[in-house]
This record gives C-alpha cells, structure tokens and sequence, in this order.
C-alpha cells in the first residue's frame, strides 16, 4: 500500500529584507523607546510586537538602530532612545 504525505508548497524566500521594511523596525524600536522611556530588551521586544516581525529581525533593527547611534545601552540588557 502507497502512502501519501501532503505538505503545502514553500513560501518564495530571497534572502534579503527590503531596505524600507528595515527602516520601519528600526523607527518602530526608537519610537517605542521615546514614548517609554529606558526598557530591557524583553520589554522592547512586546512593545513593538518584535516576535511577530520574523526570525532574527528584531536583533537586526535593534543592532541597525544601535549603529546609526539611535538607541543606546542604558544597562545590561536595558535602551534608551538617544536625543
């Protein structure tokens, strides 16, 4: 007896975010930070909704944000928005 297994077809990946979607992240992070104040990376992450942005992307904005200069480490594990 043949047995047959279904699986929906993968979804088309490229490998690179658009340079807008990125940017978005990054102001949703620093707007979040701005209105809030100082928050850990934990509390951060639930304001924006960052679990639902996909695999390693809250760290990617977190970090772009970060190196564009601005947020900045207020603590262990704690951003401030800078300015």
């Amino acid at each position: 007896m043949t047995r047959r297994v279904w699986s929906p077809r993968p979804l088309a990946f490229t490998g690179a975010d658009p340079p807008a979607l990125l940017e978005r992240e990054v102001d949703a992070i620093v707007q979040a930070l701005r209105r809030e104040g100082p928050l850990s990376t934990r509390a951060l992450r639930e304001r924006v909704e960052g679990r639902l942005w996909g695999p390693g992307r809250f760290g990617a904005a977190l970090r772009r944000a970060l190196a564009a200069g601005r947020v900045r480490r207020a603590g262990r594990r704690i951003w401030s928005a800078v300015g």
